[in-house]
């Protein structure tokens, strides 16, 4: 059942009850009658009642939210919002949705341009393995080529077994170069004889897929700083954007990774990929409320042409429809 199916079940069940009907006017006893010793559970107001009623349903709508991946800021923000409303009896299911989609849409609310100036641009991809990394970098080059671009692929990613020919391959397919290494070649070296070429065919913009070996945290920061610095320094050009792929359907981890990037090299935005998997996606609310990079691109399927740009409605939907 999706999250606004649960939301629904929650606070849509049951219609308030209001102030003077006639289920009120029979538990008041007459005056012929004896005061019955029940009656005094009835002297309660219905705002009361339903107040009281919520607050079972509000623990469950904490739970649902932390379980769709939202973070617990984040969510108790949402939790704060739909309290005020309690002011004025139980709070609606409709009451509720907006309110949430109120919240994520402004935490989501970065500025979300891809940026692809310069001469040319340099794009550095980094991402953990199996987020799907390298194919986001082929769909980005798809995306861009269509858009009369001239693209450069460089594959940097030199230590995970067959990278390099899997890019290669992608490359083929989209149509567009591919500045090879072999494995195990320093990254920052691939990196260097890439912008060459670049700069020498006049490429109007070069893509850079880089490793994510997060079991070596250390090595990794070390890597990504010193392609860094031959891109910047060396070479002299300016990172346009430096992209990290977060799988959508990875959890509460996407923040860790996120963090875990974040501390190597500036990220300037997220390619959010596997959002047609079952995903939560709420994971990228916490992201985008801590460390304010926004989503960028968003993959969500296999062929090449499966890559858009970010819209945070979509996002939000998203979170809400999931399971």
């Amino acid at each position: 059942m999706s999250v606004l199916s649960r939301i629904k079940q929650l606070f849509g069940a049951e219609d308030p009850v209001q102030d003077g009907s006639s289920v009120e006017a029979q538990a008041v006893p007459s005056q012929s009658q004896e005061p019955d010793v029940t009656a005094t559970v009835q002297t309660t107001t219905p705002q009361e009642r339903r107040s009281r009623s919520t607050a079972p349903d509000l623990d469950a709508l904490e739970e649902l939210l932390i379980d769709a991946g939202i973070d617990v800021d984040t969510t108790m923000g949402i939790l704060q919002e739909v309290g005020k409303s309690r002011l004025l009896g139980r709070p609606t299911a409709e009451q509720i949705i907006t309110r949430i989609r109120a919240k994520l849409s402004s935490v989501l609310d970065l500025d979300s341009t891809l940026h692809v100036d310069g001469s040319p641009a340099v794009l550095l991809v980094t991402g953990v393995n199996g987020a799907g990394k390298t194919s986001s970098v082929a769909k980005l080059a798809n995306m861009l080529k269509h858009q009369n671009y001239k693209v450069l692929l460089v594959a940097a990613d030199t230590f995970r077994a067959g990278a390099v020919d899997q890019l290669a391959i992608l490359a083929n397919r989209v149509g567009v170069p591919v500045m090879r290494s072999v494995e195990g070649q320093d990254p920052s070296s691939v990196v260097f004889n890439g912008l060459q070429k670049a700069v020498a065919d006049r490429m109007d913009v070069v893509i850079i897929d880089t490793a994510g070996r997060l079991e070596n945290k250390k090595n990794l920061i070390s890597e990504l700083q010193k392609v860094t610095r031959v891109i910047e320094d060396k070479f002299g050009l300016p990172l346009s954007e430096t992209l990290l792929v977060i799988d959508a359907t990875t959890g509460e981890n996407a923040l860790m990774q996120a963090r875990t990037f974040s501390e190597a090299i500036h990220i300037s935005g997220i390619i959010l990929t596997k959002v047609d998997s079952g995903a939560k996606g709420g994971s990228i609310v916490g992201i985008a409320r801590e460390l304010k990079i926004p989503v960028k691109l968003v993959c969500n399927g296999e062929t090449l042409l499966s890559i858009k740009p970010f819209d945070k409605d979509d996002i939000v939907n998203m979170i809400l429809l999931s399971d």
